[in-house]
């Protein structure tokens, strides 16, 4: 059978009550673990923030906020003072999560693939040896992940794909251990009838967003019969999907569905996965669907997770099917094998290929000419020649495995969708082919770092595919970066090759030769981390660090030392979620927690660099802190974005934190928003980013529109980053790269307050001096400006670099404290402060005694 089954971790739904165990599973308490899927805590972090602070996401909201964008914020966008729109820089080599192919039966060169964030993709294999093409297909509707494609066998034209699948239906299991999750915002089953250039609803579940098409199958023999197995149960049109029968197979999570080739009235359906009820089980119809039976002879008596089906096209009354049961690793599989239509099952090997991915990435597939070569699936990828008996481990692709295609006339020939993107094999699996260049569809976290000095230098971190660094090509470097679950990023200001990356619970590394050697720096956290966890780099000083899991620490050397902030405790008990550091000064700091089963979330501020901490979460509504920045051009005004439905989703404070303003208030639409950055040249630039796009205003949060021209109709934004040395605005996606382009044209009447006007560039001498252990050293400038400060020694010889970082008019201030840029103490000495702003340089004298 042609599987068109996958999975998406964009979005979930999660128990409240649960949050605080998706938190303890750390790296600091691995004692008596048993290793979970590190897939299903991801999407669990993506399912809660969207959820909270209620249990299931609403039915309406995703669809009705793409309407409300349509119809009040598009309009507004053709009177902006662009420059360009957005454009695709990659990266162009790095496929992310694959949930579903199919292949033009009438023309195998032409495979189509569901990305799990980035939507519909053609691939177009061209010639010998095969070079190929992929091309992003729009819809027009705002599809996120599409996790089922078929295709009619007697016209390509005729395609059909199904959205939002779930994993366990809606908020029906609780429990510590498993959790209500489920997969993207679901709008149904769209249908094309010109090979896609226009799309229209043929199951329109717009306001029903909790539900998912899981399965797709058309009958061989009549393709104006179409089943859908949904999380509400199997789906029949028998007119080419203008109508459909609903209670075909009324039993919720049809995750699979087989039509036997030879007798079309032998039907299969999989029904269960996360939902394990006493309906959890593969049923079959001898009648093409009027009667139903539950089968069960030899088969396990009850799994918790996915049951995938394959028969075997030569002999189709031999069938097979991969049953997972879980998502730890002692969970268990089984590899059942029936010969007589499923009448009567054996277990043909119960070794755990699926492992702990069991809900989640797993298959069996069976050479449709030779029923003794079988290829087993899950985490890892497995190949028997004796029917399944003896599994063989196969390297050569990337792991976690979801879905795979055949071609229509060569067994040999079959592809393949997993974490890594799409392969192929042309040999019967013996080698693989990856088909990745130009299938733009990795899934970025937040935390993308773009460098201050370098408009082709940036990092960020990936879903299962560890770290990647933009170099000025769509071709991005993956090569000697750490791996995982990529998270926060990081690049010095001043020193380009300092540079740093996490993986999941802030697990830090640091290089300091531009990415070619990495260390770890994290081994002196202590606390519970959330999966995604912050760390953040002070502009104005690189050297110094925050970091935060329950508890908040800082480091002055680049993070070689950390110290624990808050008198050694914790802000409020609960995960840092986000951390901003002021750009214009180091001291000033905020930092949210998450919220845990027995505390909202709250919002914290420093002035003194972390020694003490107000609360100043004041009216904010109680949901997801996803982003928190401070304004280049004032360390008092401080914005942060809020996920979940609900409530308004951006709030300024122009007094550190003691009040809130709302600036959404109803303007933007009503969607999880994960991402805010201020244009470092006018004040008045906002930029958020949220589950459709980017938004801009232009008026300080007055009015707002859609800044997504050159985007695809709906993109998961995680993160914006601006490239100061361009003046490029990026958008970090879930699904589709990252894309570029031109900062508005500042409007040169930005608010840009600033602690004291000045008509003139300055040096002052430092105080006090001689010191010990530190100097304060002030300047003023009279216009934005970008500032460096460095030290020298009676030689001459650069010491320490202070600041590296645009300022505007007014008057600042930095801190020496005596140590060289690796964080040594320098010995007594006459020592030089030199700055540039401008054309404008000058240097003072100053002395250390120690």
């Amino acid at each position: 059978m042609k599987k068109t089954i996958g999975i998406l971790v964009i979005l979930g739904l999660l128990a409240t009550p649960l949050i605080m165990h998706f938190f303890s599973d750390t790296p600091h308490k691995k004692e008596n673990i048993i290793a979970q899927s590190q897939a299903k805590k991801a999407l669990d972090f993506w399912s809660v923030q969207r959820a909270y602070p209620n249990q299931v996401i609403p039915g309406d909201k995703f669809y009705k906020a793409f309407e409300f964008s349509q119809k009040q914020l598009k309009k507004g966008a053709s009177s902006l003072n662009s420059n360009d729109d957005w454009q695709s820089i990659g990266p162009k080599n790095r496929g992310g999560r694959t949930i579903a192919l199919a292949v033009d039966p009438n023309n195998p060169n032409i495979i189509y693939a569901g990305s799990a964030g980035g939507g519909l993709w053609r691939l177009t294999i061209s010639g010998n040896p095969d070079p190929y093409s992929w091309e992003f297909i729009d819809t027009g509707f705002p599809v996120l992940g599409v996790n089922a494609i078929a295709i009619d066998p007697t016209n390509s034209e005729n395609i059909y794909i199904g959205t939002g699948e779930v994993y366990g239906y809606q908020n029906s299991i609780g429990g510590l251990y498993i959790r209500t999750t489920r997969g993207s915002y679901g709008i149904g089953l769209l249908k094309t009838t010109d090979g896609g250039i226009t799309w229209t609803k043929s199951i329109d579940w717009s306001y029903n967003q909790k539900r998912g098409i899981l399965a797709l199958e058309i009958n061989p023999q009549n393709p104006n019969t179409i089943l859908a197995g949904t999380t509400e149960g199997t789906y029949r049109s028998t007119d080419a999907g203008q109508t459909w029968e609903e209670d075909f197979l009324p039993i919720q999570m049809a995750v699979d569905v087989a039509i036997n080739p030879a007798d079309t009235n032998i039907v299969y359906v999989s029904c269960g996965n996360l939902r394990k009820t006493s309906n959890t089980g593969i049923y079959r119809s001898m009648d093409g669907g009027s009667n139903w039976k539950k089968l069960t002879n030899g088969l396990p008596t009850g799994w918790g997770g996915k049951a995938l089906l394959d028969i075997y096209k030569t002999s189709p009354n031999i069938i097979y099917a991969s049953i997972g049961n879980g998502y730890t690793s002692d969970a268990g599989t089984w590899l059942c094998k029936s010969v007589d239509n499923g009448d009567n099952w054996t277990v043909v090997t119960t070794q755990n290929y699926s492992s702990y991915q069991g809900w989640f990435a797993h298959y069996v597939r069976v050479n449709p000419v030779d029923e003794s070569k079988l290829i087993l699936a899950g985490v890892n990828f497995f190949l028997s020649g004796n029917g399944g008996t003896t599994l063989i481990s196969k390297g050569g692709m990337h792991v976690d495995h979801h879905v795979f295609a055949n071609h229509p006339t060569d067994p040999n020939i079959v592809f393949f969708g997993n974490d890594g993107g799409v392969y192929r094999t042309t040999d019967g699996a013996a080698t693989f082919q990856k088909l990745n260049l130009g299938y733009v569809t990795s899934q970025f976290y937040n935390g993308f770092s773009s460098s201050y000095t370098d408009p082709d230098l940036a990092l960020g971190g990936l879903q299962d595919n560890g770290t990647i660094m933009y170099t000025g090509s769509d071709l991005w470097t993956e090569d000697q970066l750490p791996g995982g679950d990529g998270a926060f990023t990081a690049i010095n200001t001043v020193n380009k090759n300092i540079m740093y990356t996490s993986s999941q619970y802030l697990n830090i590394s640091r290089s300091t030769n531009g990415g070619t050697y990495w260390a770890n720096i994290a081994g002196q956290f202590k606390g519970d981390a959330v999966f995604i966890a912050p760390f953040v780099l002070s502009p104005a000083q690189p050297e110094i660090l925050y970091a935060g899991d329950q508890y908040i620490y800082k480091s002055e050397n680049m993070g070689s030392n950390w110290t624990v902030l808050n008198y050694g405790n914790p802000l409020n008990g609960s995960p840092l979620l986000s951390i901003a550091v002021s750009p214009l000064n180091p001291d000033v700091v905020y930092a949210a927690t998450a919220p845990t089963a027995n505390k909202r979330a709250e919002v914290f501020a420093s002035i003194n660099g972390g020694f003490t901490w107000q609360n100043i979460t004041g009216n904010l509504p109680d949901r997801y802190y996803i982003d928190m920045q401070v304004s280049p051009h004032d360390n008092r005004v401080v914005y942060i974005t809020l996920s979940g439905f609900g409530s308004s989703h951006l709030f300024r404070s122009e007094d550190g934190g003691q009040t809130w303003q709302d600036i959404d208030n109803g303007l933007l639409p009503d969607l999880p928003t994960s991402a805010v950055i201020i244009d470092p040249e006018d004040s008045n630039h906002i930029y958020v980013g949220n589950d459709l796009g980017v938004y801009s205003s232009t008026d300080y949060g007055q009015s707002w529109q859609e800044f997504k021209q050159g985007l695809p109709t709906a993109v998961l934004v995680m993160d914006l980053s601006i490239s100061p040395s361009n003046r490029k605005i990026r958008a970090v996606t879930h699904g589709n790269g990252v894309y570029q382009r031109t900062l508005l044209e500042p409007s040169g009447s930005g608010k840009k307050p600033s602690p004291v006007l000045t008509s003139t560039y300055k040096l002052f001498q430092n105080y006090p001096n001689p010191f010990n252990p530190e100097t304060k050293i002030k300047f003023s400038v009279p216009k934005l400006s970008f500032v460096t400060l460095k030290v020298y020694n009676s030689l001459g010889q650069e010491v320490r670099t202070l600041i590296a970082n645009s300022y505007p008019a007014g008057e600042f201030s930095a801190i020496w404290d005596g140590k060289d840029d690796s964080g040594l103490p320098v010995s007594t000495g006459n020592f030089f402060y030199k700055i540039k702003a401008g054309n404008f340089e000058t240097s003072k004298k100053m002395t250390l005694v120690r």
